[in-house]
């Protein structure tokens, strides 16, 4: 359960990166989907629907968003110095002027941070980068056409009212317990 929630978080608050050597986000993924310490996963936003239950406005709001992508490494005592510099270079990649900072919520154990990029009322990226001691770090971006973030936020709270159909990141979640076993 605290795994979905960690993912939710994650999934809905979004990260974009792009540090000063250039590197992007897109370019970060990439390079580390295949590195056996990551999870990496993209997920299609029509894994989220449960389109009869969706007001015209929140359905709306799903057609905006194509995709999700998900990078994560669950924490395990062999890897918590490779979590360390993962951290740095996303905070690196993230002081990049591109990206807009939403918000930012917790402490020196756990972080999360949101941002953006495009204009405020048309957004095409939202970033979620997080981290907590006892989970590891994650980022995920949610990439879409000029997505609202008020709306956006709206369809977050159908999550928590059950609109939205979480069954297809089950799978996801396990993979996080799965490879979490040998912390």
């Amino acid at each position: 359960m605290k795994a979905l929630k960690i993912l939710s978080m994650v999934c809905f608050g979004l990260l974009a990166i792009a540090c000063n050597n250039g590197q992007s986000l897109q370019q970060y993924y990439v390079s580390n989907q295949e590195n056996n310490d990551f999870v990496a996963v993209d997920i299609p936003a029509s894994m989220f629907a449960n389109a009869g239950s969706l007001e015209p406005e929140q359905q709306k709001t799903l057609e905006s968003i194509k995709k999700i992508n998900v990078l994560a490494i669950p924490i395990k005592a062999e890897n918590k110095e490779i979590i360390e510099s993962e951290k740095n270079n996303i905070s690196e990649i993230l002081k990049d002027e591109k990206y807009q900072l939403l918000m930012k919520y917790g402490g020196s154990n756990t972080r999360l941070e949101v941002y953006y990029t495009g204009d405020e009322e048309a957004v095409d990226e939202i970033i979620v980068y997080g981290f907590d001691e006892n989970q590891g770090m994650g980022m995920a971006r949610i990439l879409g056409n000029n997505m609202n973030p008020s709306d956006i936020l709206g369809l977050i709270k159908s999550l928590e009212k059950g609109d939205l159909n979480m069954d297809g990141l089950k799978g996801i979640t396990t993979m996080f317990t799965e490879k979490n076993v040998s912390k």
